[in-house]
Parts: C-alpha cells; structure tokens; sequence
C-alpha cells in the first residue's frame, strides 16, 4: 500500500473534522482549577488536535508536489519556512521553556505556532469550496456560543463566577478584546451565510443571531471586533451588489471607501469621529511597538527571543511613556511581537505567507462569478477583517486558531478557483481520468485533494496514519499532563485549598519546586508564596534556581531584593536592585529604593548618583523630589 497519496473523500472530512473541533473547542476551552484558568488548557487542546491533524494528513502531505496546485505548493513551502524560522529563532532563544511553551498565562510559544501553522497546511490540503460551508459554520456556532455566554455575564449569572475588575464580557477568552476580536469575525461569517440563504426563516436565524453577536461585541467596549466586523461587511456587500449590478458595484466601493476614510482616521484620533471612535489604548500601544522596534534593531536576525517580550520590555521601553511605570508581556501587535521576538528569521516567512493567501484569495474573488465569488469574498472579508485587526491585536489562542484556520480553508477554496492550477495533472498516466475530474472539481468546487481513487480502495483508510496519531497524542499527552497537573497544584497552593498546617504548607511549596526545577514561571510564583508566607530562606533558594534559568528574570531579582529589605539586610539588596536598574533603566521607584539602601549602609556617593541619574531622567518629578528629600534626610 502507498503512504504517499491523494486522500479519500471520507479521509479528508476526517481531517477537517479535527481541525474545525480543534478550532472551536480551543476557543471555548477553560479548566477553572488550573492556575492559569483560560490559556493553558487551550494549549493543550490546540496542540492535540494538531497532532492528530498532522497524523492523518501525512500521506496528502507527503505526495503535495503530485497532487496539489503550484498555489497550495506555494502556500505550504511558506508555511513550513515560517516553521522553519520558528524553529531556529527557538534554538536561539536564552530561556527554552519559554520559547517552546511561551509565557506566563500567553502561550504563545513555538508549540502553540507550530500547531498553528499545521492546522493551515492541513486545511490547504483538506478543504474546498464546497466544505467551507463547514468551517463557516463551525466559526457562527462557536461565536453564538460565546454571545450567549456573553448574555450570561451581561445578566450576573455567569457560571463560572470570574472575579472580574473592569468590563466582564471576557467569555472564554480572558478579555474584552479577544472577546470583541472573535466576534467580529463571527459576525463576518453569519452575515456571509444570511446573505447566501434563500429561505425567509433561515435568513430570519441569522438576522437575530448576528444582531446578538454584535451587541455583546459592543458591550465589550473594544472596537477591534468591529472594524474587523466592518472590513469583512464590507467586502461581502459590496461583491452581492457587484453580482446584482456592476455599476451598483462600482458605486458601493467608492462610497466605501469615501466611508473608511474618516473612520480610519479616527483610529488615530483624527477628525470628526475621533471623540466617538479612539481609544486611549492606542497610545499606550505606541509605547509598546516603540519598544518591539528597538529589540528588532538591536537583534534583527533572531529576535529577543519567542515570547520574551515581557523580560526586554523594560530595558527597551522608550523613556517618557503614557504611562510612566506600565509593563507589558506582548507587543500588542502580532507582527511586531513576531518581529521582536522572533526576528527577520520568522518575521520574512510569516509576511510572505500572509501575503500570498491574501493576493491568492482576491485573485480568485475577482476571478470567480456568481455565488462562488460571494462565497470567496465571505471567507476573503474573515481574513482580510483579521489581518487588519492583527495590527493592534495580541495573538490571543481562542481567536488567532481561527485566522490559521481561514487561511487554509481561504488558500484551498481559491486555488480550486484558478483554472491554470485545476487543469493540471497529476501525472501522464493518469492525465485523461484526473482532467475530467477536475473539471467536475471545478464546477463543485471540491479540492484536488480529496478526490476518491475507485482504482485503489484499499488506500481509502490507511492504518499508520492512525498509528502514528496515537503516538503523537500519547507523547504529548506525557508531556502536557504533568504540566496541567503542576498547575492545579500551584492554584491549590496559593489558596491553601487543602488548609495545610505551617509545616505541611512549606513542605508543599518545597516538593513543588523540586518539581518546577525547569519552570522558571512557576517557580516565580512559589518564591511569591514563600515570601508570603515569611519563608525567607527558602524564596532566596527559589530565587537563585529562577536566575540560573534566566539571568534577566525580573523578578528573579526582585523578589531576593523585597525579602533582604523586609529582613533589614540593605547590604545584600542592593546587588540586586543594582541589576534591577539594568534590567529597568526608567524605573523610578527601584531607584529611590536603591537610594535608600546605599544610605542605609552609608553610601552616599553611590547614593547621590542615583539620585543624579533619576534627575537626569525626569527633571522636576515627583521622583526626582523624592530622591532630594531622602539624600537631605
């Protein structure tokens, strides 16, 4: 039996099974008694159903170059080089864990890209024009369930009970803005149906659900979700109109784009709607790309690091922010904090396959005709309203699973659409059977890929395949579990669930760091327990394993400094707040500590300099009185 082969049809709803669960259930996934509740067990979700993804699609995979358009080929090479890079930016990186995981309550390490990325390749190979009603419909259905839960926490009677500070429509997402960003795209998707349908009660259906989806997008109070929502409307409108009358076509886009101009603008809090429209959550972004731009210049090949943006920010934060003082783990803009993080090395073959899906999918909605434009356009609108909105967006789990899995879905319907790609043949011996069906394809729309060989059914269901899925669930599942085990441990902890006594907590804390030795996140969190918990000695141990993982661990030198403070040992302090003034140049507060300290041990040389290079910093601030006050005293 050949491994290398075209999958079955049967084969391919398979996959794309896997991968739409895996898309939905990533998104929705939450585990309350886990320390980090949201992110990590959407990790591990997204990374099992990659892996079985990955499994089942290795014979379509393995023979792309024979049964595959030069589009797909393309789109594949790109995604592996993005792979490629992400894997060598790893390697490079100074803190491993961090990079192959990603950070503290994030997880957007290698791991979580690479599944990423894999679900894109698979859908390339596994979907069609005619199967995109699925993965439409799998995006309106997760998006309904998270307006209604939306409703829930609109009403108080969110089951989950998440103790929430600010806005409480974060859903399952974490936040507002992932919450507004995935329903936007949502919204994209139930609109594109709505409008497809012919029936009054199925057109009815939508209406209601879309207006529900977009009033839990506004109550979010973020506007990510809507310009996204907007971009992707306005694509499909204007093609329906297009389709109805070319003039009324012609007519639509110019009116929109006379429309998008005050808009945007406004983003930037420029003209008549800016008082409706900006958010001051831009500005503080401005501080955050400032400093992703200065990590890229300073390390323009491998990046800082994957994922250590956090541990850079304040080194390269520039001086005079919104917020004087604001640490930030993310970029805020995904491709900033690939460019930071990852360097030119990912950076290159991220953009060049992003822009490769979006020339392949406006080539084929100009290309195509009637409702298959319109069905192009739809899935183009999702893509191009999440690129745009990638520009001010954390790489949230829950929502970026779906933009991988547009663009896969978008790469396979739009190659099905390019007649110079669909005519081609596999090979001279099979030239006048696969034309035929390809013109069939054509005509359907069904994918190269899954087209069924009558001549070899044995082929249909190949058991290695499944093999190989169990192999690489299982290893992953040795690999997750024991990290989702330490984290309900470190949640227990933390609230002294199990009402330990004195002795019994500092033995838990002490059998837990000896099993976080690697984990330089958690091992944060234990020393914070045991400073707490006035267990000095054992948080100055803590500390030091957190160093030897990583040397530019904030709090790795901060939380030794607090507890030598605490203990009236300033002389040990100051070699770490010392550090801290490398690792965080504008950080006032540090250096007035440190000031204190120095005079502490009767330093006032070193003392006066600091109190020099905070003036030097911020002449006339409340800092820089401060430090006089206390060199006076």
């Amino acid at each position: 039996m050949k491994l290398a082969r075209a999958l079955s049809e049967n084969e391919a709803k398979k996959v794309q099974s896997f991968i739409l669960f895996g898309g939905a259930i990533t998104t929705l996934a939450i585990w309350t008694k886990l320390e980090d509740p949201l992110n990590l067990p959407k990790m591990f979700v997204l990374v099992l159903f990659a892996a079985v993804v990955l499994a089942l699609s290795l014979p379509a995979l393995w023979s792309a170059r024979e049964i595959i358009s030069s589009s797909q080929r393309i789109g594949l090479a790109l995604v592996g080089l993005f792979a490629l890079g992400l894997l060598i930016s790893t390697l490079a990186t100074d803190v491993k864990y961090t990079a192959i995981f990603g950070e503290y309550h994030r997880n957007n390490g290698a791991l979580s890209y690479l599944a990423m990325a894999i679900l894109t390749g698979a859908g390339a190979l596994v979907f069609n024009l005619k199967s995109s009603d699925r993965y439409l419909k799998f995006n309106v259905v997760t998006g309904l369930i998270l307006t209604g839960y939306g409703f829930l926490q609109a009403s108080g009677k969110d089951p989950v009970g998440w103790t929430i500070d600010y806005n409480p429509f974060i859903t399952t997402l974490g936040n507002p803005n992932f919450t507004s960003g995935f329903l936007g795209i949502s919204a994209i998707a139930i609109l594109l149906l709505a409008v497809e349908s012919t029936g009054r009660k199925y057109q009815a259906a939508y209406a209601v659900g879309l207006l529900a989806d977009l009033y839990i997008l506004m109550r979010s109070g973020s506007i990510q979700g809507l310009f996204g929502f907007l971009i992707g409307a306005a694509i499909i409108m204007i093609v329906k109109l297009w389709i109805f009358n070319r003039k009324y076509g012609q007519l639509s886009l110019f009116l929109a784009a006379i429309g998008a101009t005050p808009v945007v603008l406004a983003i930037i809090n420029v003209g008549p709607l800016a008082s409706n429209l900006y958010q001051g959550t831009l500005r503080n972004r401005l501080d955050y790309w400032h400093a992703a731009i200065n990590m890229f210049k300073d390390n323009p090949i491998f990046g800082v690091g994957i994922d250590r943006f956090g541990e850079y920010y304040r080194e390269y934060a520039i001086q005079n922010q919104v917020v004087q003082g604001q640490i930030t783990d993310n970029a805020h803009s995904v491709y900033l904090q690939i460019l930071a993080t990852g360097g030119l090395i990912t950076f290159i073959p991220y953009i060049l396959t992003i822009g490769f899906i979006t020339f392949i999918g406006f080539q084929a909605m100009l290309q195509s005709s009637g409702i298959t434009k319109l069905r192009i356009a739809g899935i183009f609108g999702i893509w191009l309203g999440t690129v745009a909105v990638n520009i001010v967006a954390i790489d949230n789990l829950g929502v970026a699973v779906w933009f991988w899995i547009t663009g896969g879905v978008l790469l396979a319907a739009s190659s099905s659409i390019n007649s110079k790609d669909t005519n081609k043949s596999i090979n001279s011996s099979q030239a006048s059977t696969r034309n035929s069906k390809l013109e069939k394809s054509t005509k359907t729309g069904s994918s190269i890929s899954s087209v069924k060989n009558p001549k070899n059914k044995s082929t249909a269901e190949f058991p290695i395949t499944i093999l190989f899925s169990g192999v690489l669930v299982v290893a992953l599942m040795l690999i997750m579990l024991p990290i989702l085990n330490k984290s309900i441990a470190i949640r227990d902890i933390k609230s002294n669930s199990k009402n330990l006594t004195a002795n019994a907590y500092v033995a838990e804390i002490n059998r837990q760091v000896a099993d976080n030795q690697d984990n330089p996140q958690s091992l944060i969190l234990l020393a914070d327990v045991a400073l707490r918990q006035g267990e000095i000695d054992l948080s100055y141990k803590i500390a030091d394993r957190i160093r030897q993982l990583d040397a530019r661990s904030f709090y790795g030198q901060y939380l030794p400094a607090v507890a030598y403070e605490a203990t009236s040992k300033p002389s040990e302090a100051i070699k770490f707040r010392e550090k801290l003034v490398e690792l965080d140049p504008w950080n006032t507060s540090n250096m007035l500590q440190l000031i204190k300290d120095y005079l502490a041990i009767g330093d006032k040389e070193k003392a006066v300099a600091t109190a020099v290079q905070i003036k030097q910093n911020y002449p006339g601030s409340q800092a820089d009185i401060d430090a006089a006050a206390l060199l006076v005293g």
